[in-house]
């Protein structure tokens, strides 16, 4: 950028002994340069004419502008791969400050707002880059353009500057605040709109099927409608700096030609004059594009403080700590609960269980009862309020948080498959585990046979979120996922809820299989399950109620018995409706 400003600068001052000796070329020139080059063709065993010297001096000129052009193609080049770097860079930083956050806050941001926090703010730092190197380019130019005006003509580079300054300042106190207001609704729009369209998208099916989709495309047309008077208004800013610039510029122009030509004892000579108005005219253009770039990079300070906030201030989870080798056993102690949008409302309550090595617990209860909070808080997804989790007799919080999930099997109700083939599903994208590693946990979760029947096999793609599958055979994927693990806790949160009957029962025979190795905790949907739990757990709005075997909570007819009635009853009517 230096390099392109001095020689920018030496091609304009080159037109000073041009024009001196095309308007004198019987006068010799006293100026150095001419002097210089003079000297220089006599070395060469040239003449030094008039004429050889004007040549001399256009092809010195052409040959400068070459090279000036080269030197901005380089630093156009450099700026964009170093634009392009930190924006890798950043995306993948704000990637894993976000994968590594804690649960409960990227659960309030919401999936909207952290798909566009990631993606936008590394955009908007590119673009900074690139602004940036105009800032520090143009800065540069103007830098040297200046010093050679005060060199020509101190009091008209004066005279200029003073101008320049007020003008500057008055549009930049005008319009930068205006810009940085313009900048936040826009940001603010933009991540609404990646919000609806994330939501809309996600839930598809249930936009279909309730016919939301004018109702959908009518809140994103509102938002683009929205962007558009900021984005105008931001364009105007930017803009606006180059044309008050060049109506300055012109009347500078205009107010010492007037003095060279109607005083000439005030002004100064001809060529100085053209050298000066050449060196104005390239100065404008540079003065408008820090002034422009300044105001654009006023707009994007509020993607410089989504990324100042992720990376220094959002949490990141817990992976320090003891890394216990074998879980023996877990204790809920005393734990309670609520959720931080309702704090108000305990969603546990002073809850007691103990679990131990090779032993199935179910929990079960009504809807909202607690059960899927207490495999939430095993999974470290949220931090009791009170009381604690004993592994081993050790805290929860003082394990590190990614050995012992790396000890858990988990199958949610709301299964999640990513958009693959069925063997990385299984194999969670990890490259070291073989195919009969792989068909083994397909067999135990009662899911070889069915993809052996489909064309592809294993490497059949499953969709966007397992779409291409049923209910059952996506959570099957997911249970031959948690159990290829071999984990020391397994974890099904209403896990059969989407099988039938047969394949159920089938993978919870596997299950108890496992039984010997692991702790197994089950949030049972269907209680026909569960009847081979060493314990059962019932809660009832985050207290536990009953705790027994089924055998004899069915014998006490209590809550667990009128469950189980009722559930035995749905069932019977779900096969007559079979």
């Amino acid at each position: 950028m230096l390099i392109s400003a001095v020689l920018d600068v030496v091609t304009i001052g080159s037109a000073v002994p041009l024009l001196e000796i095309v308007m004198n070329p019987e006068a010799p020139s006293a100026s150095w340069v001419v002097y210089a080059a003079t000297g220089f063709l006599t070395f060469l065993g040239l003449q030094s004419d008039s004429n050889t010297l004007a040549l001399s001096f256009l092809v010195f000129a052409s040959v400068l502008f070459s090279l000036y052009s080269g030197f901005v193609l380089l630093q156009t080049y450099a700026v964009a791969v170093a634009g392009q770097r930190l924006h890798n860079e950043t995306k993948n930083a704000l990637f894993n400050r976000f994968l590594h956050a804690p649960f409960e806050d990227l659960s309030a941001r919401g999936r909207g707002a952290i798909l566009y926090a990631i993606e936008g703010p590394s955009n908007a730092i590119t673009s900074a880059i690139g602004y940036l190197g105009v800032v520090v380019s143009a800065g540069l130019n103007v830098a040297m353009m200046l010093a050679m005006m005060v060199y020509l003509s101190w009091w008209a580079t004066l005279l200029i500057g003073v101008v320049g300054l007020c003008v500057m300042y008055g549009a930049r106190s005008y319009m930068d605040n205006r810009a940085r207001v313009c900048g936040n609704t826009i940001y603010d729009l933009k991540t609404d709109q990646t919000r609806i369209a994330t939501d809309v998208f996600d839930g598809i099916r249930v936009v279909k099927v309730h016919g939301l989709e004018r109702k959908a495309a009518r809140r994103m047309e509102l938002l683009l409608t929205a962007e558009m008077s900021p984005m105008l208004r931001l364009t105007l800013f930017r803009a606006l700096p180059s044309f008050i610039n060049e109506f300055t510029a012109g009347v500078v122009v205009i107010l010492l030609g007037g003095l060279t030509f109607l005083a000439p004892a005030v002004g100064m000579p001809f060529p100085t004059l053209v050298a000066f108005l050449l060196a104005v005219r390239r100065c404008s253009p540079s003065v408008s594009n820090i002034s422009s770039a300044l105001i654009y990079l006023s707009s994007l300070r509020k993607d410089m403080e989504v990324i100042d906030e992720v990376l220094h201030s959002t949490p990141s989870e817990k992976y320090e700590g003891q890394c216990p080798s074998r879980i023996a056993d877990i204790r809920l102690n005393n734990l309670s609960f609520a959720y931080p949008s309702r704090r108000e409302i305990n969603a546990l309550n002073n809850v007691d269980v103990f679990m131990e090595r090779a032993t199935v617990t179910a929990i079960v209860g009504h809807t909202g009862s607690g059960k899927s909070t207490i495999v939430s808080l095993l999974a470290g997804l949220y931090r009791p309020n009170s009381g604690n989790i004993l592994v081993n007799g050790v805290d929860l919080s003082e394990l590190n948080l990614e050995n012992w999930r790396s000890k858990l099997g988990y199958v949610s109700q709301d299964v999640f498959l990513f958009n693959g083939n069925i063997r990385d599903n299984i194999a969670s994208w990890d490259d070291k585990i073989t195919q009969p590693e792989i068909e083994w946990a397909a067999r135990r979760a009662q899911l070889h046979d069915f993809v052996l029947s489909l064309p592809d096999g294993y490497d059949t793609l499953v969709g966007d979120r397992g779409l291409r599958l049923s209910g059952g055979q996506a959570q099957r994927v997911a249970i031959a996922r948690a159990i290829l693990r071999k984990p020391d806790v397994l974890l099904f949160d209403e896990a059969t809820s989407a099988l039938d009957n047969v394949t159920e029962r089938a993978v919870y025979e596997a299950i108890s299989a496992m039984r010997k190795d692991a702790i197994v905790i089950v949030v049972a949907h269907r209680l026909s399950t569960i009847r081979d739990a060493d314990q059962v757990i019932v809660l009832d709005a985050g207290r536990i109620v009953e705790t027994g075997t089924h055998d004899s909570l069915v014998a006490c007819r209590g809550v667990y018995s009128r469950l189980y009635e009722t559930d035995a009853i749905t069932s019977d009517a779900a096969e007559m409706n079979r």
